[in-house]
């Protein structure tokens, strides 16, 4: 399985915290409790350290003088990566029959461009984390086709853009758009499948900073590379509680990981069972002082507000967290089954959605234990949730609408 992005994917490091079931969190991802879930074993980096966890070996590196001496139960001992929830979630859901495995490529704080196979964009030609999937699924090809086994990468998950907050309109587009037909190109080369893995996208959240100068673009590329590339968008980011402790107002708390986490596998799911997921707006008409906006709802689900979110985080966002563009005002705000309805007064060529453009360091507004939201805030989401239990706890999986931004003809 393929799990690429930055911190964010990399996951929250859970230390040696207790579940409420008495077990460790990182033994409830791992492979001992989900049989099936697989790591390549023997592997080691290029200081000769061994790749013992699935959260290596990050810009270390492979020594690809060490094969891989076969597979063992995915070992989680640090960070809880993506990749790890994902497949334990994937193996519960019935979509890895055969077994799953997994190993996280990339490194926090990485640009879009550093994640590709060129060396002529990103950070001085950086081509660590393209190195390391090339090692690390050339080897697993290899050590499961010795047992028999084909290795298929049908889902390629992505959770990056942190990193390119600050970049124009259409730049993270085209360098995504680079970067994923490398993956699929490297893919279909080593494992010998014809069908490209779908992309399963989390739109960027943002920071709980600086965004009156960092516009945040990378969001309306994303929702434009789902479009596409006929992928799926698992859903934004920002609805998450950060976790300020590490003061870069940007990294989740660590139930919040599991959360949007679990908000991926759902939507592989649903994908698989033939039912649509992505939420996304369609183009927005006036009709006098009335701007409708439809959404993708599904049949079996309506928009919703949800009052209260960020009371004690800053406040709610005006209007559902939606603004107009042109001079207008937004005088009310609603949603009605899958539609927005916004009453306007006066010229308006644009309508965004947590995409606000405020200076407020929200890092200054937390609670005791320094956790509160992002910059960008909604209040809009569906009526359909989920439950999932992992360690005695229950989460709740919401979808929300992602952060967007619609031109007015």
């Amino acid at each position: 399985m393929m799990s690429r992005g930055q911190s964010l994917a990399l996951g929250a490091n859970f230390g040696a915290e207790i579940a409420p079931d008495g077990r460790r969190w990182r033994d409830i991802f791992g492979g001992v409790a989900n049989p099936g879930a697989l790591m390549l074993a023997g592997l080691r980096r290029v200081d000769g350290v061994a790749v013992a966890n699935v959260a290596n070996p990050l810009l270390n590196g492979y020594d690809t003088a060490v094969p891989a001496t076969g597979a063992a139960p995915m070992v989680v001992q640090t960070s809880i990566p993506e990749g790890a929830v994902l497949a334990c979630g994937l193996l519960r859901e019935g979509l890895a029959p055969n077994g799953i495995a997994f190993q996280f490529h990339d490194a926090g704080g990485q640009s879009i461009e550093n994640l590709d196979g060129d060396a002529a964009t990103g950070s001085a030609g950086l081509l660590t984390p393209w190195q390391n999937a090339e090692w690390w699924l050339a080897e697993a090809v290899r050590v499961f086709a010795a047992d028999g086994k084909q290795v298929r990468v049908p889902r390629l998950f992505l959770n990056q853009g942190e990193a390119d907050v600050s970049r124009p309109r259409g730049w993270w587009l085209a360098a995504a758009t680079e970067a994923l037909a490398g993956w699929r190109a490297q893919i279909a080369r080593l494992t010998g499948q014809a069908a490209a893995p779908k992309l399963f996208l989390h739109q960027t959240g943002g920071y709980m900073q600086g965004a009156a100068s960092n516009l945040h673009d990378c969001k309306l590329d994303q929702l434009d590379l789902v479009r596409a590339q006929g992928g799926v968008l698992i859903g934004p980011l920002y609805p998450y509680k950060i976790d300020n402790g590490d003061g870069k107002g940007v990294h989740k708390l660590w139930s919040e990981y599991v959360r949007a986490y679990e908000a991926g596998i759902w939507a592989a799911a649903e994908d698989a069972a033939g039912r649509p997921w992505s939420l996304l707006p369609g183009p927005a008409t006036r009709t006098g002082d009335r701007i409708t906006i439809p959404i993708s709802v599904r049949g079996d689900e309506a928009l919703t507000t949800v009052a209260g979110v960020y009371a004690d985080y800053g406040g709610d966002p005006a209007h559902l967290g939606l603004e107009v563009a042109g001079g207008g005002t937004i005088t009310a705000a609603s949603v009605s089954g899958g539609a927005i309805l916004l009453d306007v007064s006066g010229p308006v060529t644009a309508v965004r959605y947590a995409m606000q453009r405020a200076a407020t360091d929200y890092r200054t507004l937390t609670d005791a234990s320094g956790c509160g939201y992002a910059a960008h805030r909604g209040l809009i989401r569906t009526t359909l949730t989920r439950s999932v239990a992992w360690g005695g706890r229950v989460f709740t999986i919401e979808r929300w609408l992602p952060s967007f931004e619609l031109i007015l003809g």
